[in-house]
Order: structure tokens, then C-alpha cells, then sequence
């Protein structure tokens, strides 16, 4: 397994076969999908079908089904592929790594990949010649920033291409170096989680990612918030040292409106996507049509996306599918005793947190999300615990999702 995981973050993290000769132009979806599907197939370990992973599959059928209900558009064949790709990751996922030491593997692997990335986006910002290791230049910036002495926001190639989706391959790490602050771990492992977060927040800060920096502040917060057993007096004076971060933080990451009117235009965008669900509640207008309704752009909001190509129905799939990973982070920890279990879950939980946040910025249908996903209910499984779907939840899951509509469009409104 440890192979396969390797192979699978090497074409996913680094992407050589995009920039690095003599890879450039390799085809690694016939090499590492092969290679796992068989080491699937031969290792003797019984699958059952979990109640998220039921959401998932009814999730891909109503994208499906909106290809025969809305018809074909530009992005038909493209997101049939995307989805079918999630589901292999996410399901290869689920019969491969069933331990609980398989979980800290393949994570320990994922915070050294990333840790490849922080050295490059910290290079790539202090380079002279603004070029990363693949060639790319920085993403763009305000003016005022250039005028100020500033240079452009950190980006990467593949998926991570954008400054914002790259930033969320970064406070993906954070919660997995948090944990190690527990009090279980030794004073020494902590302060070398410590010396590794500072090289990652500051790549964090160097992409330029409002949704990223929100993120890292928000998963930060949970854990503090965790770790002191959640009074409302520490998260309310948790919330006042945010504010004074982001005071002091530079205008591009806290103004609501700059010379590109970035956060202005997804406020329209948003209230367009609002639009859609009114125009058709169950199906909306079908998957990969957003940017063809509006004339513009997505609306990096992966909620409302969902919500306005797929509908009600999706949303309240996609949100099933959410609320069960938390759930199954929630009730392990009420079951094991384990100070490191429960270290570990905490901080896949405060990881899935964090990837909601940054999902209200960017779009996050990527398989870095579907594989993070995968997680809460390998733990669960290989703990034999039991994480299903009951009327209750069904009941919460409606009140989240009409809520969300409900106060998505009292937002814009107010807005306007």
C-alpha cells in the first residue's frame, strides 16, 4: 500500500508528468489505477457498503440523471469522467487502507508531499524571476499591491493552478500537524510541529487566498476551541484574536471589494445560483452549466454550485454526504479511549471542517476532497463501529440544507 499511495501523491502533489522531463505527457492514470485495482482486488479484506458511501453513489446517479433531464452542455463528458474518478479514489480508498496505522501511513505520506510544496511555494514567491519549479508564473494580484513593492500570489500546476485551490493543499496539512500539540505527544514532537507549521503558514499567507487564510483561521479556532473544551468565552476571544489578525493583515486578503471587484462578482454569482434552484428546485440546471447560465465564471462555492446544477435533491445528497464524515468523527470520539485515536480523528475532523470552509471561496470538487472524505469511515470501519443514517439525521440534514437556502438568500440580499 505503501507503493500505491506514494505513486498516487507523486502524480497528484508533484505532477511530473506536467512539467518534469522525461515524464512530461506520461499517462499515470494507466499506471497507478491498474496497479491499485489489483492490490484491491487480491487484498482478502471483506467490504460493506456504509451509509456515506451510499450517498456517494446516489449523488453521481442524480448527476446522471440531470444529464437526461437538463440535456448535454460543455462540461457533460468532463464531469462524468471527474466523478467517476472521485469514486474510484474515494471507494479504493475505503478497501485498501482499513487499519488504523494504514490511516496514520498514508497521512504521515501526505504531509511530506506537501511539505515538498511548501519548499517550492516559499521558493516561488522569493524567486527573482517569479517562476516556480514548473515554470509558473505567479497568480494575479491587486495593483495596489504591485505599487506597494508586492509581488503575485503562489500557485502550482495540475488541480492547484489557482492561488486559492493551492492554498487548500496547504491547511489540508494544518490540522495533521495540530494534533501533534495534544497532550499525549512528547514535548519534543511538539515543538517540531511547531518548527514545521511556521514554513506552512507563511505559504499559506503567500498564495494570497482570502478563503485559505479564513480556513486556516477557522480550523485553528476549532482546535483551540477543542482543546479547551469549547466555552463560549475562549471561542468568543478566539473570534477577537482573528479579527485583529485579519486588521493587520493586507488589504487584498481583507477587502471586500478591490480593483478586480473578485468578492463583489461572487456575490452576484451567488445570487444567480439562488436563481437557479428557483428555476428548477429538483433538478436544477444540470451539472457543468453554471458558468454557461451566468455568462461569467463558477461561483467557488462549491454549496451553491451543487445547489443550483443539481438542485435541491443534490444539495441534500452532496450535504448527506458531509454531515455523515462528521458524524463518524463525532461518534468515534465518544467511543474510543485511545488519546492517539482520538488525536487522529479530531484532527481528520477539523480537516473536513476546513475543507467546508474553504469550499464557501472555491469550488472543491477535486479528489483531494473525495480522498479526505474516505477517511472518517475507514476509521470507523476499522474500529468496527457503526456510523448509519436515521430518520433524526434525515430531519437534521433537511433543516441544515433549507437553512442554508434561506439564509444564503437573506446574505445576497442584504447585500445588495
Amino acid at each position: 500500500m505503501f507503493f500505491i499511495i506514494s505513486l498516487y501523491f507523486i502524480t497528484l502533489f508533484i505532477a511530473p508528468q506536467l512539467w518534469l522531463e522525461p515524464f512530461i505527457g506520461l499517462r499515470t492514470d494507466y499506471i497507478f489505477f491498474p496497479i491499485w485495482f489489483i492490490y484491491a482486488f487480491f487484498k482478502p479484506t471483506k467490504f460493506e457498503l456504509k451509509s456515506q458511501d451510499v450517498f456517494l453513489v446516489l449523488l453521481f446517479l442524480w448527476i446522471i440523471i440531470g444529464v437526461f433531464v437538463n440535456g448535454e452542455n460543455h462540461k457533460t463528458s468532463l464531469n462524468l469522467v471527474n466523478y467517476t474518478r472521485f469514486i474510484l479514489i474515494y471507494f479504493l480508498v475505503r478497501k485498501t487502507v482499513v487499519r488504523y496505522e494504514d490511516v496514520k501511513l498514508i497521512i504521515k505520506l501526505m504531509l511530506f508531499f506537501i511539505g515538498l510544496l511548501v519548499i517550492e511555494g516559499i521558493q516561488h514567491k522569493l524567486s527573482p524571476d517569479g517562476l516556480g519549479w514548473a515554470g509558473q508564473t505567479l497568480g494575479w494580484v491587486d495593483r495596489s499591491v504591485l505599487e506597494a513593492g508586492g509581488s503575485g500570489r503562489t500557485r502550482w500546476v495540475n488541480i492547484f493552478d489557482g492561488p486559492g485551490v493551492f492554498c487548500v493543499v496547504y491547511t489540508l496539512a494544518l490540522p495533521f500537524l495540530m494534533r501533534y500539540l495534544d497532550a499525549a505527544y512528547h514535548t519534543k514532537t511538539k515543538v517540531y510541529a511547531v518548527v514545521v507549521m511556521l514554513p506552512l503558514l507563511l505559504a499559506i499567507y503567500y498564495t494570497g487566498s482570502r478563503g485559505g487564510l479564513l480556513a486556516a483561521l477557522a480550523m485553528i479556532s476549532l482546535y483551540i476551541a477543542i482543546r479547551n473544551r469549547i466555552s463560549v468565552s475562549k471561542i468568543v476571544g478566539v473570534g477577537g484574536v482573528i479579527m485583529l489578525i485579519l486588521l493587520a493583515a493586507p488589504s487584498h486578503l481583507t477587502q471586500v471589494k478591490d480593483e478586480n471587484n473578485s468578492a463583489q462578482q461572487r456575490v452576484d454569482l451567488w445570487m444567480e445560483g439562488i436563481e437557479m434552484l428557483q428555476q428548477n428546485p429538483v433538478f436544477g440546471i444540470g451539472r457543468g452549466a453554471f458558468d454557461v447560465y451566468t455568462g461569467k465564471i463558477v461561483a467557488h462555492n462549491s454549496a451553491i454550485e451543487i445547489m443550483g446544477e443539481l438542485g435541491f435533491v443534490g444539495l441534500f445528497l452532496w450535504g448527506g454526504f458531509v454531515y455523515l464524515a462528521l458524524k463518524s468523527v463525532f461518534v468515534i470520539n465518544k467511543t474510543i479511549d485511545d488519546p492517539y485515536v482520538l488525536s487522529l480523528n479530531r484532527a481528520i475532523g477539523i480537516a473536513v471542517f476546513g475543507m467546508i470552509v474553504s469550499s464557501m471561496f472555491v469550488t472543491l470538487e477535486y479528489e483531494t476532497f473525495y480522498f479526505l472524505m474516505a477517511l472518517p469511515v475507514v476509521l470507523a470501519v476499522s474500529f468496527n463501529i457503526k456510523v448509519g443514517f436515521t430518520r433524526t439525521d434525515a430531519k437534521y440534514l433537511l433543516i441544515l440544507c433549507l437553512s442554508w437556502v434561506f439564509l444564503l438568500k437573506v446574505f445576497v440580499s442584504l447585500y445588495y
